[in-house]
């Protein structure tokens, strides 16, 4: 169950189906069969408030149990998505740094691979949710975009893998967002420190929409939101 969360969270709803190659690796994985796997993730969907399309009614209790239990202690997943990583043969390299890592100096290099582990979970996540895309922008590259925490990972660590608390950003923005130069109003309009010197302010605002573009599920937690917020309002004062 938890293997079949890992995939659902970085996966585009509309590829739920046997013919995935994703979806046929895990069902490998697990001895099940590709339209097991489907019906598994679309079960998920049943349970996932921010899709505009739901899935099966007929969730079962373990399914919310687990999906309740990501949010409170998301390390159960974060190691099938290991585990699914590796099996695709991408080159994460995660398992083997950890064991190199542990073997010379430790428990703070396996603090830095489970670091590195659930941020790379994360980026997928948001940005398959917003497409792929700058939600001001429209900027499509991926070496130019950022899964931005709303509230940062230091800040709360419940929080840190929590899907609506990202927003994809590219790499100007979200500077300016994690530094609290910039944050959106309760439409998610954006808004500019008024101290930032005007060029800068014209260069945040050039080629940038009016608001967010939303994505297609994990709506951005007005909650985060309001606390980010917050600390831009201070930063002022």
């Amino acid at each position: 169950m938890r293997k079949a969360l890992a995939l659902y969270l970085r996966l585009d709803f509309g590829k739920f189906h046997s013919r995935n190659p994703q979806v046929i690796a895990l069902g490998e994985m697990l001895g099940r069969t590709a339209s097991a796997v489907a019906l598994k993730l679309t079960n998920l969907a049943a349970l996932d408030d921010s899709l505009p399309q739901k899935g099966m009614a007929n969730a079962s209790r373990t399914d919310r149990r687990v999906w309740t239990e990501f949010l409170r202690s998301p390390d159960p997943v974060l190691r099938a998505y290991e585990e699914q990583t590796r099996a695709h043969g991408l080159p994460t390299g995660f398992a083997e740094r950890q064991a190199a890592f542990e073997a010379r100096q430790g428990e703070m290099h396996t603090s830095q691979h489970a670091r590195r582990l659930g941020q790379g979970f994360f980026r997928e996540m948001i940005l398959t949710s917003y497409r792929g895309r700058c939600a001001l922008t429209g900027l499509d590259s991926p070496k130019l975009l950022t899964a931005s925490h709303i509230v940062g990972w230091a800040e709360d660590s419940t929080a840190r893998l929590d899907p609506s608390n990202g927003i994809c950003l590219n790499a100007l923005h979200d500077r300016a967002f994690d530094r609290h130069l910039m944050t959106f109003d309760d439409d998610l309009r954006m808004m500019i420190a008024p101290d930032l010197p005007e060029a800068t302010q014209r260069q945040l605002r050039k080629g940038a929409a009016e608001r967010l573009s939303m994505p297609s599920r994990f709506l951005p937690d007005p909650g985060f939101m309001s606390r980010h917020r917050a600390r831009f309002h201070a930063r002022l004062n």
